[in-house]
């Protein structure tokens, strides 16, 4: 850990992040904020480096198997007890899941296996369209039409936003911290993931998102 006039000056030397997600260009490099996170020690520089990989994760998904995103979810978990690291990792799978489950029951398919607080409960709910979870992912019945709609921009956009807001909102609480700087990467990955979308291809991008998403390979979680 460093100390706090450390994350005081690392985190004054970024660039303040937009009020939207959904701008034309990032407030900062990636390689001038790999620049920045040099200031951090060892033991913080893993955990923001193993959180950046998971994020990363799903936007270049054609380097990441299956057994990649488990293994980093795991690792992630299992290495910090920083409990905004975890609630990141967590947030992201479970919107994951739940859009796996759409998309599988879509075609046919059974409730999707994967980790998470929420698979149990998409199980036990599979036949309600909401999977009765209407009341904590607002957008699932939203995202579910669109889905028929083949509107993917739009679903992006939601999607993102859902979670600009989540992140955004849990920084209100941290100042100049270890927690302000993860979520700072967190939400910059947002933008990262939106400004980086090919719009002319974004179809099939979605459609491989959400193939890969389901994971087949049961055996995974069992």
């Amino acid at each position: 850990m460093i100390a706090g006039n450390t994350y005081y000056t690392l985190l004054s030397s970024l660039p303040p992040l937009p009020t939207r997600f959904d701008v034309e260009r990032l407030p900062i490099t990636a390689a001038r904020l790999e620049e920045r996170l040099r200031m951090l020690e060892k033991e913080d520089a893993e955990v923001v480096s193993q959180l950046q990989d998971f994020l990363v994760s799903d936007r270049h998904r054609q380097d990441w198997s299956d057994e990649d995103v488990v293994l980093q979810y795991d690792r992630l978990m299992e290495r910090t007890r920083n409990d905004v690291a975890r609630e990141i990792v967590e947030f992201r799978m479970d919107t994951r899941t739940v859009l796996s489950g759409l998309r599988r029951r879509r075609r046919g398919l059974g409730p999707p296996p994967g980790v998470g607080q929420w698979t149990g409960h998409i199980q036990r709910h599979w036949q309600q369209r909401d999977f009765a979870l209407g009341w904590h992912f607002a957008w699932i019945e939203e995202i579910d039409r669109l889905l028929d709609k083949d509107r993917v921009l739009e679903i992006h956009r939601i999607l993102l936003g859902h979670t600009w807001q989540h992140w955004r909102h849990l920084s209100e609480e941290h100042f100049f911290d270890f927690e302000a700087l993860l979520l700072y990467v967190a939400r910059w990955e947002v933008i990262a993931r939106w400004t980086s979308l090919d719009f002319q291809r974004g179809s099939q991008q979605f459609e491989k998102i959400i193939e890969e998403a389901t994971n087949e390979h049961r055996d995974l979680f069992e």
